[in-house]
């Protein structure tokens, strides 16, 4: 099984903070899923409950066996928010800021954690988690994926990782940022998409069969640029992060193409029944 789940977040209402690039984030990365072999659920704006989101997530996780891969995708605003369980060493949570508030990091990892442990999940998030910035670029087509919310001040650092230490993560993730730096929503050849986005797919549509590692390695060569200075992260135990694009995890080699069609004018699979029927004679 290969499922995903590609959310999109442009409309914040009440806010002075709408994005323009993360439904087609979600599109493009659901399209992308796709021609991948995924069978792919988007979720877009008004669609993107904090209820909706947990739930999509949960049943994704839950569903998933022995083999499957799973992909979660996430383009939006994010943030932090005042930690109330005191497991933060920084006194706050990092959150994704949904369509109606906050989805902390604690309640993602609830989810997390009760997936099979021989099943794949790539979770890519294209936001910021970052409280910690020091600069800003000054284009009219740019804006910062982070929300800020009371009770943090700014300038308030996070953890060096939004989920957990690398050796630790069941998953592998892939983020838009560094905890120095935002996320941007960019328009890159007049279109609106996250840049991190943009330029990833455009690394995996040149080069689909490659690991993770060195898919990381050619999207650095496009990010941070002077455009968009932002530097996406790879976080995972070093299997997952040397395993195939959309793969289970722990697989480095393609599998094999199928069989040549000796006789393309007639099927294989007919060919092998005539012969069965006059050996049979």
């Amino acid at each position: 099984m290969k499922k995903a789940i590609c959310i999109g977040i442009n409309n914040y209402p009440g806010t002075s903070n709408d994005l323009q690039g993360c439904v087609n984030d979600a599109n493009d990365w659901s399209a992308l899923l796709k021609d991948h072999g995924f069978e792919t659920s988007v979720i877009l704006d008004a669609q993107a409950t904090r209820q909706n989101v947990k739930a999509a997530l949960t049943s994704l996780v839950t569903a998933a066996g022995e083999g499957d891969v799973i992909v979660f995708t996430y383009s939006g605003h994010g943030t932090q928010v005042l930690d109330t369980s005191g497991d933060e060493g920084d006194s706050s949570d990092e959150a994704l800021y949904v369509y109606d508030g906050t989805v902390v990091d604690d309640d993602l990892r609830t989810i997390i954690n009760q997936i099979n442990s021989k099943a794949t999940l790539v979770v890519i998030s294209d936001s910021c988690f970052s409280g910690t910035v020091t600069k800003l670029i000054e284009d009219k087509n740019t804006k910062p994926r982070f929300m800020r919310v009371a009770d943090i001040p700014a300038g308030t650092p996070v953890r060096k990782h939004f989920l957990l230490p690398e050796a630790n993560m069941p998953e592998l993730l892939v983020s838009g940022c560094s905890d120095s730096e935002y996320s941007y929503d960019a328009n890159i050849n007049g279109r609106a998409n996250g840049a991190m986005t943009a330029y990833a797919i455009q690394v995996i549509k040149q080069n689909p069969q490659v690991t993770y590692a060195q898919f990381y390695t050619s999207l650095r060569t496009l990010l941070p640029s002077n455009s968009y200075p932002q530097t996406p992260q790879l976080e995972g135990t070093d299997d997952h992060k040397n395993t195939l694009l959309f793969e289970p995890f722990g697989t480095s080699t393609p599998p094999p193409p199928p069989p040549p069609d000796t006789n393309p004018g007639c099927p294989l699979g007919l060919i092998r029944w005539v012969g069965k029927f006059f050996k049979g004679q």
